[in-house]
């Protein structure tokens, strides 16, 4: 097993009281950008960083100009290239592997090919429209709770099956309210703790369904946390099919700079400080993952009623949940 990767592990104590205990022993590939220029660092960050690429090194940008004390802008034609990247990544985690989770078979090639030569956002919204919506994005978009529910039940596309799958009630973990950087440089050190990043005192859960949570009061009142998960994505991605771009914002602090960029699974902060030579002297990043790998975050809280459930059906709920690292799932040797 690869050391950057989620651990989850499923135990049983003699009570045959069942357990989930989830651990990421991150590797912080940042650090080599100790000592290094800010251009040397920006140039390296795609390289380090291949999942959101884009997003990874806009925050480096932003943050590495803000902690210099120059102007900060971002450009429409950046928002548009991280929320490009956000929306290829979406439909490839759909077509590949929501499509292995549910359907329990590899992507099918046609509709990956089509993915592959996908470059721009007619080529994206036609892919999607054919795929995952069966119909216009923006009508789909403007049908409300209730008849997305119809849609669903309809069944005429594979995501509208796969919501059929996800009928199950899970319990929920708070979801983290948008925040600006300006609002996180006050409340830094929760998302700084070696335990895990916390809001107010407690992990969250971050990403689409944070974002679309007014949009399902009642999937989320019936804790119906799988298919808004789900629904949520398919939500968030038709918003940027339909002209919505992603949001980033700086802040300075006492000791260096913040920058804040949203991603497809959640929010992505860089904090950064330079020296008197202006080299880099700290450098973190807190990625979207590190809240759902939380010791008690989403996933243990979301796997902990799964214990008896197949292989298969661990897949599909750690697919919803969408880490952006590899993981695995082992048994204590005491359970039975």
């Amino acid at each position: 097993m690869k050391q950057d990767a989620i651990r989850i592990l499923l135990s049983q104590n003699k009570d045959k009281e069942q357990a989930v205990s989830v651990s990421w022993p991150r590797l912080e590939a940042e650090r080599v950008f100790i000592g290094q220029s800010a251009a040397q660092a920006v140039h390296t960050t795609p390289l380090l960083f291949a999942l959101c690429a884009r997003a990874q090194t806009l925050a480096a940008q932003l943050v590495l100009q803000q902690a210099a004390g120059l102007p900060v802008s971002v450009s429409p034609e950046q928002r548009s290239s991280i929320t490009l990247e956000a929306v290829r990544e979406t439909l490839r985690k759909l077509l590949l592997d929501w499509a292995q989770a549910f359907d329990g078979r590899p992507a099918d090639a046609a509709w990956m090919a089509r993915w592959r030569a996908a470059r721009d956002w007619p080529a994206l919204r036609a892919l999607a429209e054919d795929f995952v919506y069966g119909e216009d994005c923006r009508h789909w978009l403007q049908r409300g709770e209730a008849d997305w529910q119809e849609w669903l039940q309809q069944g005429a596309t594979a995501p509208a099956r796969w919501l059929q799958l996800l009928n199950q009630p899970l319990p929920a973990c708070p979801l983290l309210p948008a925040l600006d950087a300006a609002a996180l440089a006050s409340h830094l050190a929760d998302w700084l703790r070696p335990g895990g990043p916390v809001w107010q005192g407690q992990p969250q859960e971050v990403g689409a369904l944070a974002r679309e949570a007014p949009q399902l009061p009642g999937l989320l009142a019936a804790g119906l946390l799988p298919q808004a998960r789900l629904l949520a994505r398919l939500l968030q991605l038709a918003r940027w099919l339909d002209g919505a771009l992603l949001q980033s914002s700086v802040a300075s602090l006492a000791d260096g700079a913040l920058a804040l960029v949203e991603t497809a699974r959640g929010p992505l902060l860089h904090l950064a400080a330079l020296d008197a030579s202006g080299r880099i002297s700290r450098y973190r990043v807190v990625p979207p993952t590190l809240w759902h790998a939380h010791p008690e975050g989403v996933l243990r809280v979301s796997l902990g009623f799964l214990a008896d459930a197949t292989a298969a059906e661990w897949q599909r709920q750690i697919s919803l949940i969408d880490p952006c690292v590899p993981y695995s799932v082992s048994k204590d040797v005491e359970y039975a």
